[in-house]
This record gives C-alpha cells, structure tokens and sequence, in this order.
C-alpha cells in the first residue's frame, strides 16, 4: 500500500472518532437540556405557588384592615360617649362578678347609693335575695 492508502484510512479512522466524540457530546447535552426544563418546570411551579400565596395573604391583610378599621371607629364612638355612663357599665359588670359595694364605689367613682341600688337590683333581678324589698315584675 501507498502512503495515500494509509493517509485515507488514517484520515478516515479520525473521521468516525470524531464522529463519535459528537454524538456523546450531543448525547450529553440533551440530557443535561431535559434536566434544565425539568429543573425549570419545577421552579415555574413553585414560583406559582408563592404568588398564589402571596395573594391570599394580601387578601387575609385586606381583610384584618378592615376589621381594625372598625374597631378603631367603634373605639371613636365609645371614647365620645359619657364618661358617667361607661362608669355604669363598669360597676353593673363588677356587680354581677360579685363585687362589694365599697369595690364599686372606690373602682368606679359611684355614690355609695348608687352602687347599693345596683347590687339590689341584681340581686333582685338574679333571684338570689329572697328578702330583698326590691321586686321586679313582669308585664
């Protein structure tokens, strides 16, 4: 054989080596191709779900600024009503958790009289002084 002959298959024989050698490479990228877009679609998916989550805590916080928003303007109302009236409210609660008159009187700022008069009245409205003068009837 003549140098050519063995320049052809030389050149031949490095022709299907390299051949080769991009068929792996090629091989290789679509693998590592298809484990990008999985890895992709799973960030897609997650992505998703944050902003989905993201919305309905917007939608929670819309909706607990609403709440504050009227109990803010409830507390408006209830500071503008008259002092002597929450003081009331306050000693008919201590009343009915069983305060003494004297607690009453001293927690609330009441004449000792009124405090009297609303412990009668729950006692009679309770039912619980059978000697009570006071009596509630009913229409």
């Amino acid at each position: 054989m003549e140098y050519s002959e063995y320049y052809m298959v030389l050149l031949v024989s490095i022709n299907i080596v390299l051949l080769l050698v991009v068929i792996k490479l090629v091989t290789q990228q679509r693998k590592s191709s298809h484990s990008y877009e999985q890895k992709l679609k799973l960030l897609s998916n997650d992505v998703s779900a944050l902003c989905a989550g993201a919305a309905g805590v917007g939608s929670h916080l819309n909706k607990l600024e609403q709440k504050i928003k009227r109990v803010l303007e409830r507390q408006d109302q209830l500071d503008l009503r008259d002092p002597s009236e929450r003081a009331l409210e306050q000693a008919t609660r201590m009343v009915r958790q069983g305060a003494t008159v004297e607690e009453v009187v001293s927690a609330c700022g009441l004449v000792r009289a009124e405090a009297e008069l609303l412990l009668l009245l729950h006692r009679a409205q309770s039912g619980n002084d059978t000697d009570s003068p006071l009596r509630i009837v009913g229409g």
